[in-house]
């Protein structure tokens, strides 16, 4: 069962992705990032709302974005950076309480593979950059 105390950002922004398409939901999960900003850092409010975003499998439809292909990701690179950054900052100092060991065990590695993943297809996509910009130049 849901805590009764939750944020209402956060589940006006759960609600939102549920009810979206697919296409939208990148665009919508970056609204976390205002909520986490608008957020005194190192207060308990932080931790709540962490554990709010958690708790509405909201980190899940971040770390589901990010193994698409970016390519195909309303905003591309921008919205993936963003998503990534929203990502870290919700596990860092995540208390997830009952489910620590899925989060320890599941969440967290599969969080770092995503990032690992997006950190390669970055140096791609420069590496053939650089390439394209050699040919156009010569």
């Amino acid at each position: 069962m849901k805590p009764t105390s939750t944020d209402p950002r956060i589940l006006s922004l759960a609600a939102e992705v549920a009810k979206s398409p697919e296409q939208n939901v990148p665009v919508i999960l970056l609204k976390l990032k205002e909520i986490i900003n608008n957020t005194p850092l190192g207060s308990s409010e932080l931790k709540k709302v962490k554990q709010d975003i958690y708790c509405y499998d909201l980190i899940q439809y971040c770390l589901l974005v990010l193994s698409q292909d970016c390519s195909r990701i309303q905003g591309g690179w921008t919205t993936i950076s963003q998503l990534t950054q929203i990502l870290s900052h919700c596990c860092v100092g995540l208390e997830p309480g009952e489910d620590a060991e899925e989060f320890y065990n599941e969440l967290l590695p599969s969080a770092a593979e995503n990032f690992l993943i997006l950190g390669r297809q970055l140096q791609t996509c420069f590496i053939n950059a650089a390439k394209e910009s050699k040919k156009s130049r010569s």
